[in-house]
Order: C-alpha cells, then structure tokens, then sequence
C-alpha cells in the first residue's frame, strides 16, 4: 500500500512538473524611437527590451501594413503591354503585325483562327523598324491595352500575324519578353507581372503555303522564350503563320495578399535592444511590433505600436 502512495505521489508531482513547462509566460516587451518625425531616407532606430522568443515588424508600408494582417490587400490598376522585337535578312520588312480577339474559340487551328475577329493594334506599339543583319532588339513601350478587355472576366486573345511574300527571300521576325503588368498609379513597387512570356503560351499555326514547299524548311516556331518566324532563304509561295496566345485576362486588380512581416527575432537568437529601418517615401506610417513566446502547446502576443511621420 505504501509503495502504490508513493508512486502516486511521484505521479502527481511528474504531471505538475509537466504542466509547468507548458505553461507560457506573456511577453515582457516594450518599443520606443528617439523621436517619431524623420526625413525620407533617414534610418529610423526603435530601441527595445524585454527578450520574447519571436519578434515580428510591420513598416505600416502598403505591403506590411499590420491593419491587413487577416484581409488582402487589393489595388485597381491599369493593364499595360510591353514586349521587344527584330527583324533581320531578307526582303520583307512588312511582314509581322500584332492583334486581338475577344471571339477566338480557343481551337489553334487555322480554320478556327480566320472564323475569329482579330483587330489590328500594331500602331500602337513601336515594331522593329530595322531590316538588319542580325538579331538587334527592340523595345516596344509600355502601352496601356485596359480598353480591349470586354469586361473583367472575359478574357482575350493576341496573335502575330506573319507574312512571307511569294517568290522572296524570307526575312526572320522575332518577339520576345511579352508581357501584361497590372500598374498602380505612382506605386510601381506594388505593380507587377500578370503574364510573363511563359505564361502567355503562344502557339505556332502554320497557314498557307506550308505543304507547297519542301519539308526541309525552317519552320516558325514558338521556345521558352521567344515567337520565331522563320523559313527557307528562297521562297516560290507566299506563306502564312499565326502565333496565339492562350486567353490573357485584364489586370485591372492587383491582389497582393495579405500583409507581410518581417522576422526580426527567433526562439534561439539573442536578444535584440534595437531594430533599424528607413522609409524611402514621406507620409504617416503605423509601426507594428508583434512580441511572442510560445511552446508546442500555446502563444501568447504583445502587439507594440508607433506612430512614426516621414517627410519629404
């Protein structure tokens, strides 16, 4: 009977010396700045104390503003085009335009193609002028193509259409780095690729006057990285080809998630009595620092705010 207490008794104590080391003590942290109005480009020093196990920071930029930590962080924008070109060899400058379709059935054949409605916008973008002798690139500008999308959710089509005139010799057409950015006005560090090439996932279809000449061709072709027009030096028939793209959406809303923290502190670090940081843009910023200690079992928070000004 005896021996059954004491086991009982070293049981009891074992439990509570276990639950003791699962329990989780609330942060002991305090944050403060030697003044809370800088100039852009200044660092900013907050001085801390206490030792919490983690130690996050949010700037109160539009990417780590700590009032988005649950919610996304949405901003309208416009839809913008870019792209680079060149042409070279041969005798047929005129021989690639660009277009879109908001009616392509999504089918690349050639039959399909022509039953759609492609609508000429090479005027807007500035095409490789010249007829060189090797591969020189040239950028298009960015252009704003926001008014071509019917509605957010209908979805268009672009396509190079390229030309190859009979009894010629062929000239070499090539497009790359093709792509759709979402820009937020006067944020550029909130715009960004929608597609990039890749994503466009253009196709060859090959139109008339492929089957009339020898199978020993060039032919067009689309790689990882660029629309290649191609074909004999010498051609005896006109040719055609279509490079399609896959359907491409408007970026009329950039959606950049939530907001993000920096990790300034972990569990095995040493603790921390000051965190730097400087603000490139003048305006009010809420500074958030979020002070934890935790276990396998449990967290515990201390959220730590300052209020700081930047000016110009």
């Amino acid at each position: 009977m005896k021996k059954i207490y004491q086991i009982l008794i070293l049981g009891i104590i074992g439990f509570s010396a276990c639950k003791k080391e699962q329990e989780v003590s609330n942060p002991d942290f305090q944050v403060s700045s030697k003044k809370l109005t800088y100039k852009a480009g200044d660092t900013v020093v907050f001085n801390l104390s206490g030792d919490p196990d983690i130690l996050s920071f949010y700037s109160g930029e539009r990417t780590s503003d700590y009032d988005f930590l649950k919610e996304d962080l949405v901003f309208s924008a416009t839809t913008a085009l870019s792209f680079r070109t060149t042409k070279y060899a041969g005798n047929n400058p005129d021989c690639a335009t660009l277009k879109y379709s908001t009616d392509f059935n999504g089918t690349y054949d050639i039959a399909s193609i022509r039953q759609a409605n492609w609508i000429d916008i090479s005027d807007r973008f500035h095409l490789a002028s010249t007829l060189g002798t090797s591969a020189v690139y040239e950028n298009s500008g960015e252009q704003d193509i926001s008014d071509l999308f019917p509605a957010a959710d209908k979805p268009i089509h672009f396509a190079w259409f390229f030309t190859t005139k009979q009894n010629s010799s062929r000239t070499r057409y090539q497009v790359e780095r093709f792509e759709i950015r979402g820009l937020v006005e006067n944020e550029e560090d909130l715009s960004g690729v929608k597609y990039n090439f890749v994503n466009c996932a253009f196709k060859m279809v090959e139109g008339e006057g492929f089957l009339i000449q020898n199978s020993t061709a060039q032919y067009p072709r689309v790689t990882s990285t660029y629309i290649y027009w191609d074909g004999v030096f010498a051609n005896t028939s006109f040719k055609e080809g279509w490079a399609v793209s896959a359907p491409i959406y408007s970026a009329e809303k950039i959606n950049l998630g939530p907001a993000i923290a920096t990790g300034i502190k972990g569990v095995s670090d040493i603790p921390l009595t000051s965190y730097s940081y400087a603000y490139k843009k003048p305006g009010k910023y809420k500074v958030v620092f979020v002070a934890a200690n935790a276990n396998i079992y449990e967290r515990k928070e201390v959220v730590k705010e300052l209020e700081i000004t930047i000016e110009p």
